[in-house]
């Protein structure tokens, strides 16, 4: 992984490269100079425009400018290279309120978070990338042909994600409180601070984030010996390990995991695919900031189909 590099002075008018990863709880930028030292991070809150367009582009420019104070460094937006790799972009619709965006940078390359954390993960070789944040998504590259596996949105495709726990928490807890189903210490841990009715009236269609917060609580709970959350950090599991096995009948030997729900599932998939499971080489953001770049440069890369727009600022 790149480490971050000590303050210098840069010329104003150099220009430098960002590499955005936005979810759908945080956004997180880096920022880089043309030799592709790290500079330093910043962090930006919910990126994935499925919440909202003009919500996730507040939040990349948050993160960027979070980032350009953290790197210490005297430049302006109209100085930065952006890649940016979005959840929920796959959406056409999605696709073209991004583009049609008159952003503030030199240029914005769009693209997906799953291919950016890919590109990053594995820097354009063979191997595959499963992300478990607020939501679910996983994608293989293997002699320069993609493999998609998940990636359509909460709630009908979040498997073993937070935004998929808290759901199924919160249906678990509904069916202890009608008692058809079974006991869960999760159920006290829900209503100590709002109102059942509260909750149902807060979540009925609510964003995938919304009930991505409920996830620690059904990890926390495992740990302590609840069932239910035992039971649905396994049924979690058991989907991640078909996923891998998906992968790995294809030839795909290196897989890497994204996402603050990993460090919870890891420890739970089946044994046998431990030797497939590798360390990230790079971040998603060095990956979006790699796409950025060779996209200005015009260098082939195996993404590059995916690439949904690259833009230039009009500003």
């Amino acid at each position: 992984m790149s480490k971050t590099k000590p303050y210098s002075d840069h010329r104003l008018d150099n220009q430098y490269f960002v590499g955005i990863d936005g979810g759908g709880t945080h956004c997180r930028a880096s920022i880089y100079d043309q030799s592709l030292n790290l500079l330093g991070r910043g962090f930006g809150g919910q990126a994935n425009p499925v919440n909202g367009v003009e919500l996730a582009q507040a939040s990349i420019i948050q993160s960027v400018k979070d980032a350009i104070q953290t790197a210490g460094i005297k430049c302006s937006l109209q100085q930065l290279q952006v890649g940016a790799g979005l959840a929920g972009l796959h959406l056409p619709k999605l696709q073209i309120s991004m583009s049609n965006w008159q952003h503030p940078f030199s240029s914005l390359a769009l693209t997906t978070d799953v291919q950016c954390a890919l590109l990053g993960a594995h820097k354009g070789q063979n191997g595959a990338v499963i992300i478990l944040g607020t939501g679910f998504s996983a994608l293989g590259l293997l002699n320069g042909q993609t493999i998609s596996v998940g990636g359509y949105g909460f709630p009908i495709n979040a498997n073993c994600s937070g935004a998929w726990f808290g759901l199924e928490m919160v249906k678990a807890v509904l069916l202890d409180i009608d008692k058809i189903g079974p006991k869960t210490s999760m159920t006290q841990d829900i209503l100590e601070n709002e109102k059942l009715i509260d909750i149902a009236t807060r979540l009925n269609n609510a964003p995938a984030y919304e009930f991505a917060k409920y996830a620690p609580i059904v990890f926390h709970h495992a740990e302590l010996g609840d069932k239910v959350a035992c039971d649905l950090i396994n049924q979690g599991a058991e989907f991640i390990n078909t996923v891998l096995q998906r992968f790995i009948t294809l030839d795909l030997s290196k897989i890497t995991f994204v996402g603050g729900i990993t460090p919870n599932i890891l420890n739970h998939l089946h044994p046998r695919f431990e030797p497939y499971i590798v360390t990230a080489r790079e971040s998603p953001e060095y990956g979006a900031m790699l796409f950025a770049q060779r996209q200005s440069s015009e260098q082939s890369l195996p993404l590059e189909k995916h690439a949904v727009s690259v833009q230039k600022s009009n500003v």
